[in-house]
């Protein structure tokens, strides 16, 4: 059975067995969505997804990290919580909280911080092995909750992740025949990154990846900002949104549905233009 079978395996028996998991998918038939188009090339959907309040709203700086424990690291993730191993070193595990259909979470065994630039040939082999879905990476500073606990993510392809660079936020893509040429791009546009960043660990930047026709896609999305101006707002003008990988690709995650009821086009232009870096 290939890797995609014994995930999908996986998803059915998780809902089999956890009965908040099993909810939380259900939850996904009856999600409002809505569409905003810049032309016929240009989408952007706004999901609202409360499950998706203690993602959106963590707090990822250096003290909360360190008082809470991970909930990433094996031995306090929950006992009905099972896995697959991949490469011998990364668990996949259905996310209980999804915002795509068929959404997973992996873990590296290892308690070790959010660091992609040595991991990409692990994206991408996972990529290669799922062909049906993204797989997606959040920076410590560009989404990621588990700021201390490599990790990448992965859900069924839909149209809209897939869009690349527009008028809206920048966009590097990658396209390669071979892994090989796929990390070696990777790697050059990460050391370009790091020039813009020097200051950071990492340089800030959420990253999608698929196959599409045999050929090794990468959508590399480099960020100056983790939360935008309306974020951190008091009053009826916050707009609980904190972008990650799929809200850059084009599906926005609203928690709250006030924030679904009120968002508009320009508010979407405003928050990409405050959290995505201008790439000439």
């Amino acid at each position: 059975m290939d890797l995609q079978s014994n995930i999908q395996e996986l998803y059915n028996k998780q809902q089999e067995e956890w009965e908040s998991f099993r909810n939380a998918v259900k939850q996904l038939d009856n999600i409002r969505v809505k569409q905003f188009n810049w032309g016929d090339n240009v989408k952007v959907n706004i999901q609202f997804n409360p499950g998706r309040i203690t993602s959106t709203s963590a707090k990822v700086d250096k003290k909360n990290i360190e008082q809470r424990p991970c909930f990433l690291c094996e031995q306090n993730r929950p006992t009905v919580q099972k896995g697959l191993s991949f490469l011998d070193k990364y668990t996949i595990l259905v996310n209980p909280y999804p915002i795509l259909r068929n959404h997973l979470t992996i873990p590296i065994h290892s308690h070790v911080p959010q660091r992609i630039r040595k991991k990409i040939g692990d994206m991408l082999s996972l990529s290669e092995q799922l062909p049906d879905y993204i797989v997606f990476y959040n920076g410590p500073k560009s989404g990621a909750s588990a700021p201390d606990h490599f990790h990448l993510q992965a859900g069924l392809k839909s149209p809209v992740l897939l869009q690349g660079e527009n008028e809206l936020r920048s966009c590097l893509v990658v396209e390669a025949t071979t892994k090989t040429e796929a990390m070696d791009l990777a790697e050059d546009v990460y050391l370009f990154l790091q020039k813009q960043q020097p200051e950071e660990d990492e340089p800030m930047l959420n990253i999608i990846s698929f196959m599409d026709n045999d050929k090794y896609m990468l959508h590399i999305f480099p960020r100056k900002a983790h939360r935008p101006k309306q974020y951190f707002i008091e009053g009826s003008k916050q707009l609980l949104i904190s972008p990650g990988a799929l809200d850059m690709a084009g599906l926005i995650i609203t928690p709250r549905e006030e924030d679904f009821d009120k968002i508009q086009k320009d508010d979407i232009v405003d928050i990409f233009s405050q959290v995505s870096m201008l790439i000439i």
